[in-house]
């Protein structure tokens, strides 16, 4: 028998444990109720999530699992999504960061993502009052929604009032690893102080069946998920679920020579209504009736022709719309910004648009599924193998001698490089045109739209496109004057073009260049002087990889004073490295220097006119 002077410490051993363990307990079940009364307040303040006939992707995975997981891989399912460890990308390490509207400061608490920022329920209501927003008091809001993934990451704030959301004012950059206000990841010129809110602008394409709710009374967003899921694309679910819950009924699908008419299969419609399925997001076009839209969200249904649903708007030299006379009347640059002054698209997100103007389309069977892939592909971009290189173009184009063709040697050019060039801006860098078609120097000096081969050929000038055209193909040479006929054309864009030229040759020169000495540096260096702080990131990107700025603390978004030194450090480095031999195409003068005066003289010719390009 233990002597009770031993028994007690043992009994003192267990009662910690027993303390210890109910502490344990306890302590769980106090983190528990707070992840809940935390995931609560998120689904609260967001928007509500369900619609009748939906029943969102979870509900695809049983039955299509390989197609659910290709799914999930892609950036269309992190176009939106509610905040948390697993969904924000940017570090909330509570720095402080600088914008137009003044600091703020991204914070974690455990698993929650909060804002310390000036009030943007307090600015909208002085701008509506038409009071100053410049001594707004901050407020800390947390962060319950994102907006993409791929090459920038957007934040929303609760609203106290209801589910509105307002950004936060800085985004993350994915490539750059670093925080920019969101204003300068935009081309246009410097706008000050803005608040952007999500159910208005963001919900009709960055969710499935969004509804805004918004009225007089407040703001009640509903969607049927958040992000670009299943039922975008084949339409909503519920009967097909639940017409398949039998073994029987999936059998009898399985052996039904028909297609299933409870649920559409894009790619068994024609190529006109599966390009729709696209362009109800990817398109310019306008609600016909925008009240009906913020009260109770967009009609159209995948599989319906999408007219009835959608003004889908064509630039006047392309077709007559008398509607769109109306939306001039009230924003004269409504086309400007958004396309070239033929009608071709000049933003992304609006390929459906550039594709109705596409002969390949027009009197072919070209959709957006013969190039892309939503199931299995990179999700980069999702094209399918069949569209890498020249798949895509050989299936209906079959050219005996492509050499022959492209008078370029085999390998070196795609068909996309000619035929859909670079032309189009967004997410600050340059996208491929979806407008396909032949380079023409004649559209580009009427457009200012820039050609495929300049582009390409970067340290090239206009006359010397005009001859290889001219003699490989028979197009009339149109008269230059002496800067095109000597100056790279990409350099004269890059330094006396419009913002938006500017951002397509900072892009081309960013990426191009030959063997031998570099001589883009001093001009992108340059740039970084521009007044576009979109034009300032993109040549910024270009020059992070030249010999000449490496070393050198490359911030586009410093003080003027900071880019300036900037520029002079990289001019000096790129002096005293290897000089390429003179040539006025690339403004290197008779000495192997660069040719200031020359760059002083096309800067003094820049094209001003503001440019407010609508990604």
């Amino acid at each position: 028998m233990a002597h009770p002077s031993r028994r007690a410490p043992l009994f003192a051993v267990v009662a910690f444990a027993l303390a210890a363990a109910i502490a344990s307990i306890a302590a769980r079940a106090v983190q528990h109720r707070e992840r809940a009364r935390s995931h609560d307040e998120l689904v609260r303040r967001t928007p509500a999530i369900g619609r009748a006939g939906y029943v969102g992707s979870a509900a695809c995975a049983p039955c299509h699992p390989a197609a659910h997981a290709t799914w999930a891989a892609t950036y269309h399912r992190t176009m939106t999504q509610r905040a948390g460890p697993d969904s924000v990308l940017a570090p909330f390490d509570g720095r402080t960061l600088s914008g137009p509207g003044g600091p703020h400061r991204p914070l974690r608490r455990g698993d929650e993502f909060w804002a310390e920022l000036p009030d943007p329920e307090d600015k909208l209501a002085r701008a509506a009052a038409g009071l100053p927003i410049e001594h707004v008091s901050a407020v800390m809001r947390r962060v319950v929604m994102t907006t993409g993934a791929h090459h920038m990451q957007v934040y929303w704030v609760e609203s106290p009032r209801d589910r509105r959301l307002h950004a936060f004012p800085s985004a993350w950059l994915t490539d750059e690893q670093a925080w920019v206000p969101v204003e300068s990841t935009l081309l246009r010129p410097p706008q000050g102080d803005v608040v952007y809110t999500w159910n208005r602008a963001c919900v009709p394409c960055h969710a499935v069946a969004g509804q805004p709710r918004i009225d007089g009374a407040g703001v009640d967003t509903r969607v049927a998920e958040l992000g670009i899921a299943c039922e975008s694309c084949h339409g909503p679910g519920r009967a097909h679920v639940d017409a398949r819950r039998s073994p029987l009924a999936r059998y009898a699908s399985h052996l039904s020579p028909g297609p299933d008419p409870s649920i559409v299969h894009p790619a068994r419609l024609d190529h006109r209504r599966s390009a729709e399925l696209c362009g109800q997001c990817h398109g310019v076009a306008r609600f016909p009736d925008e009240d009906a839209w913020l009260a109770r969200g967009d009609p159209f249904r995948p599989g319906e022709p999408l007219a009835p649903h959608r003004q889908l708007v064509r630039h006047p030299v392309r077709e007559a719309q008398p509607w769109l006379d109306a939306v001039l009347d009230e924003d004269p640059e409504y086309l400007a910004g958004r396309m070239w002054s033929d009608g071709h698209v000049r933003v992304t997100g609006r390929e459906y648009t550039a594709l109705l103007e596409t002969p390949c389309f027009q009197r072919g069977e070209l959709s957006c599924l013969s190039c892309h892939q939503l199931h299995g592909a990179d999700p980069d971009d999702q094209l399918s193998a069949a569209a890498g290189g020249d798949g895509a173009c050989a299936s209906c184009h079959v050219l005996a001698d492509i050499p022959a063709h492209t008078r370029h040697p085999a390998g070196s050019v795609s068909c996309y490089d000619c035929h859909m060039p670079r032309t189009s801006y967004g997410l600050l860098k340059a996208i491929r045109s979806h407008v396909i078609d032949s380079p023409d120097l004649a559209t580009t000096l009427a457009t200012g739209r820039p050609d495929a081969c300049s582009l390409c050929h970067v340290d090239r000038p206009l006359a010397w496109t005009a001859g290889h055209l001219r003699a490989w193909y028979g197009q009339p040479e149109p008269e230059l004057d002496a800067d095109q006929r000597t100056v790279s054309a990409a350099v004269l864009w890059a330094i006396s073009g419009d913002a938006g030229q500017r951002a397509l040759a900072a892009d081309a020169l960013g990426r191009g260049g030959d063997a031998g000495p570099d001589w883009r540096a001093p001009i992108l260096a340059h740039l970084l002087a521009d007044p576009y702080d979109a034009v300032r990131q993109i040549a910024a990107r270009g020059l992070r990889g030249l010999p000449a700025a490496a070393g050198v603390a490359v911030d586009p978004l410093a003080p003027a004073a900071v880019r300036d030194a900037t520029a002079a450090a990289i001019l000096t480095h790129w002096r005293a490295g290897p000089r390429p031999a003179a040539d006025p195409a690339r403004l290197v003068d008779g000495a192997r220097d660069h040719d200031i005066a020359a760059l002083r003289a096309l800067a003094d010719r820049r094209d001003d006119r503001p440019i407010d390009l609508k990604e």
